[in-house]
């Protein structure tokens, strides 16, 4: 038996562990209450493609034709389950793309086939002069495998021609014209770039294209698809890299080449994040970096305001360039990263936003064994349930948390009132939000939750759960189950995780469902 000086000891003991117990529980699952309003009556602030979220490939893949097989199932599905959406084909690579509809073609530095000519085969010598980057021939079975996959997937292909085939100063467009000349043969269907971060030409290729340059060669590449049969397809570009402070020469090359071209149809620019050689999981979690996105768009913005006529797209983009950080790009590490950038995107009206990348590098979507990571996961779910008009939303809490809202995709529900409210939790403290605002009254509202964290927050996971269940790849159209509250008025989020709430039986009231069309100019 216990002595009474031990008993109370003891009792002692296990009074303070479970006041520690209960302070524990307290700081990470009760969190600070915060507030969300949404008002009744809305004016949309942007509406969306359903291809807003989209995927790219970098070209650099296809250089072994055996890396992707673009015939296989699983590839397929995996594609299909984000569609309808964009496929970019672009990058570094594709300024080393020689395109041959023979499948046999050969060509090396020291060989030109016969089947090139003889001004390509020159302009090829001058590839050859970069060691590090040399071409790679694209033949035309691949080029009708890729096409034939977008086809199946409910994809629209985005082809970024070699803006260095080039007689001195002016682009050779022969190879381009053979592209075209086999596209149209086969009936393919592709919206088109020239170039790739072209301001970037002279760190990368030492070599120097200028924006009035680049804009006489889009000029010709207009005047050459509509003469191929493409009159209506989209010219996209300069493709130009994120605006930053120590490097005006993006924005600089941005408003020159616009000032000086009227022939796109789009705008786009690149954006990444962190380095990844340098970038840690603290970087990927640190709100400062979230905020480095709302600073960019507003400084593209600002210094291109004179062309708002002309739609704005990111496209290509990640949390970290150099093929993305292994351990973080591609695991939980970084959707917050991802779904913060659709959030901001979408409200700020840039109306494409293309992932790097579907497959290949430490950013993908798909991993090479073909298993689907968190952001697939997650970008799937967004598609499911986030609908094309953007609202205002008012969020009063810390730092910590985004959250975004839209009209709730209709493909999930016929409620025409609900609103779909997403965003992340940085935090290792659980958030609660209460619903406000005059949309969100009443004692009947039926609050669908869906709920992404990593397994005990481990944050370098690549394994998610779903409402506290993992997600494993089944079936090509995964089925996400809602957790359902009714009569709420209240969302909570818990620590270090994603969240999307399909909020019905709302009062919004949206002024205007018209989406607008993207000029097209010829």
């Amino acid at each position: 038996m216990l002595s009474n000086k031990r008993l109370v000891l003891a009792c002692a003991f296990l009074f303070s562990c479970n006041i520690a117990l209960i302070s524990v529980y307290f700081k990470y699952n009760s969190g600070e209450k915060c507030y969300i309003t949404i008002d009744q009556h809305q004016d949309v602030i942007s509406y969306l493609p359903e291809s807003f979220l989209s995927i790219g490939i970098d070209a650099s893949e296809i250089q072994n034709f055996h890396t992707i097989d673009f015939s296989k199932n699983k590839f397929r599905e995996l594609a299909s389950a984000l569609s309808p959406a964009r496929l970019r084909l672009g990058g570094t690579m594709s300024e080393r793309l020689i395109f041959s509809s023979d499948d046999n073609t050969v060509a090396t530095c020291d060989s030109c086939p016969i089947s090139l000519s003889k001004s390509l085969c020159q302009s090829l010598k001058r590839i050859c002069k970069h060691k590090f980057l040399p071409f790679f021939i694209m033949t035309g079975g691949k080029w009708k495998e890729i096409n034939n996959f977008c086809k199946a997937t409910g994809l629209k292909l985005l082809f970024s021609f070699n803006v260095l085939l080039r007689n001195e100063n002016e682009w050779n467009t022969e190879n381009a014209q053979q592209i075209l000349e086999y596209s149209k043969a086969n009936g393919f269907d592709v919206d088109w770039q020239l170039g790739n971060e072209p301001n970037s030409f002279r760190h990368v290729f030492n070599i120097t294209i200028t924006p009035q340059m680049l804009a006489h060669d889009f000029k010709k590449l207009r005047r050459l698809l509509n003469h191929s049969g493409y009159k209506h397809s989209l010219l996209v570009g300069p493709d130009t890299t994120r605006p930053q402070d120590h490097q005006p020469n993006c924005l600089k090359y941005m408003v020159e080449f616009l000032g000086n071209m009227s022939h796109i149809n789009i705008r786009s620019w690149h954006q990444y994040y962190l380095d990844s050689k340098t970038a840690t999981l603290a970087d990927f979690w640190n709100p400062d970096t979230f905020n480095l996105l709302k600073v960019q768009i507003k400084t593209m913005k600002d210094h291109t305001k004179k062309y708002n006529h002309i739609p704005m797209w990111l496209t290509e983009t990640s949390s970290s360039y150099g093929s993305g950080a292994p351990g973080l790009s591609n695991t939980f590490a970084g959707t917050p990263l991802w779904i913060d950038k659709l959030g901001l995107a979408a409200k700020n009206n840039i109306t494409t936003v293309i992932r790097q990348s579907f497959f290949g590098g430490n950013y993908s979507l798909v991993d090479h064994n073909l298993e689907p990571l968190p952001d697939w996961w997650a970008s799937v779910l967004y598609k499911k349930v986030v609908g094309n008009k953007v609202l205002h939303i008012d969020c009063h809490c810390s730092r910590y948390q985004r959250l975004y809202a839209h009209c709730a995709n209709r493909k999930y529900t016929n409620d025409t009132s609900a609103v779909t409210v997403y965003g992340v939790n940085l935090q290792m403290k659980k958030a609660r939000f209460l619903l406000n605002g005059t949309a969100l009254h009443g004692d009947n509202l039926i609050i669908d939750e869906f709920i992404i964290r990593a397994p005990s927050n481990n944050r370098r996971s690549k394994t998610i759960l779903l409402n506290g269940w993992p997600l494993l790849y089944e079936s090509p159209l995964p089925d996400f189950t809602p957790n359902q509250h009714l009569y709420g008025n209240h969302i909570s989020m818990p620590p270090y995780s994603v969240g999307f709430w399909v909020i019905k039986n709302t009062s919004v009231n949206v002024y205007s469902s018209e989406v607008p069309n993207v000029r097209l100019i010829r």
